[in-house]
């Protein structure tokens, strides 16, 4: 009896060893992927930002940027993993644009769509300029008086009708050129710089040479205009001018940024948080401006213009900016091995001398170069940050007055995705 108890207990033991042994084959513990986004759709305003998503996922994570986002939209994996940053770059287009992030944990995918306003449709402002043209010991003279040239806002564009005969020359005191050249299609035009508002402060424009048959039929400026609010205070023994960063946020790359005085006295600086001077100078008849570039955008992102400094009577009755940003086309064709970058005349007609060209593209590989007749480059380069560019010069407009850019080169990957001007 006791030899059968002690069988009895054996089996038992053993039993249960196969039981428990047959639990922990059978019932592995399979952990499900997660994966959820704070948001799954986005909207941003057309300039350059980025902004930032919570993620809850219970592993590692790809994203990946759908091929309608490549050239304007980049992410950063942050804080762990537990966020998502989207950057995105400023539309030029009027349209708005879509794409979307798709998000991977395992076998689940979570979709991110972005939507990007385009950019704001303003109306163009034409003002009709008086001129007259007399002749002389020898000379043509076209003259533009004082007040039509102080209604023109510094970032215009200031076009003369004409034939496509002769040339122009816009000379100065010294009877040095500051702007000139000949007509395309029918047209010559030029950015009205702040160094030409201050050349014809106070006299306009006294000494237009015309040669060889150029005929003036029309003159006017066109210029896009919107008003900006600022604020003036006092504090620590300094007067100080600023704009949110919501006002300069509506400021395009670009553009002229123009302070209307009511008197020519004092100067302003604008500090950056290091105390820095990124613009600055004095009223010239009553105007100040300066270009609103990458680096300034990039510096007044977060604050705005927290510090412009007044001095010695300096005071603004109105800020506001200029911008001319007109939409190019263009063509991309094969031929003879290689690949050639064209723009017709018609197109290049509407760049005045002085402008910005701007090609966006969807990465920084490869180069353009832009040949003459004779297969000299007037024009090259590499994209940087996606975007290559070049001013439109008086030498340039000669070359293309013709038949527009007929052979720019694109080599080692090179693509244009879209193509403008601005002033």
């Amino acid at each position: 009896m006791k030899e059968l108890k002690i069988i009895l207990a054996v089996l038992i033991i053993f039993s249960s060893a196969c039981v428990f042994t047959s639990c922990s084959e059978d019932d592995e513990v399979i952990i499900k992927a997660t994966l959820e986004l704070e948001q799954g759709d986005v909207s941003v305003p057309y300039t350059e930002g980025s902004f930032t998503i919570g993620v809850a996922a219970n592993g590692e994570y790809n994203v990946t940027v759908d091929e309608t986002g490549t050239d304007w939209l980049s992410y950063e994996i942050v804080d762990g993993g537990d966020s998502l940053k989207v950057s995105f770059v400023q539309n030029d287009s009027t349209l708005v644009r879509t794409s979307r992030l798709i998000i991977i944990n395992d076998d689940v995918m979570r979709f991110l769509n972005v939507d990007q306003e385009g950019f704001p449709t303003t109306s163009i402002t034409t003002v009709d300029l008086n001129y007259t043209v007399t002749t002389g010991g020898g000379y043509t003279i076209l003259s533009v008086p004082d007040e039509d040239c102080d209604q023109i806002p510094i970032g215009s564009t200031v076009v003369f009708e004409c034939g496509d005969a002769g040339s122009i020359s816009f000379l100065d005191a010294t009877y040095t050129e500051y702007a000139g050249g000949i007509p395309v299609n029918g047209m010559f035009s030029f950015v009205w710089t702040q160094e030409i508002a201050n050349i014809t402060a106070g006299s306009g424009i006294t000494t237009g040479i015309l040669r060889d048959g150029f005929e003036v039929t029309g003159a006017y400026a066109m210029f896009s205009k919107t008003s900006l609010e600022y604020t003036i205070t006092e504090g620590g023994g300094y007067t100080i001018f600023s704009v949110t960063a919501e006002e300069c946020e509506k400021i395009p790359v670009g553009a002229t940024l123009n302070f209307s005085c009511p008197s020519d006295n004092g100067s302003i600086s604008l500090l950056d948080a290091t105390y820095a001077e990124y613009a600055g100078g004095s009223p010239v008849n009553g105007k100040f401006s300066f270009g609103w570039t990458n680096a300034i955008a990039a510096t007044t992102a977060e604050s705005g213009i927290t510090t412009g400094v007044i001095r010695d009577g300096f005071d603004v009755s109105s800020l506001f900016f200029i911008d001319m940003n007109t939409e190019l086309e263009y063509s991309i064709n094969e031929g003879g091995g290689y690949t050639i970058f064209s723009v017709s005349l018609e197109e290049c007609a509407k760049i005045p001398i002085g402008a910005t060209v701007v090609l966006e593209c969807p990465s920084d590989a490869g180069t353009i170069s832009l040949l003459d007749a004779t297969y000299t480059e007037y024009a090259g380069g590499s994209p940087v940050n996606g975007e290559f560019s070049f001013v439109w010069t008086k030498e340039i407009a000669a070359i293309t007055a013709t038949s527009g850019i007929t052979t720019g080169i694109l080599r080692d990957g090179f693509d244009v995705s879209s193509m403008r001007c601005h002033n």
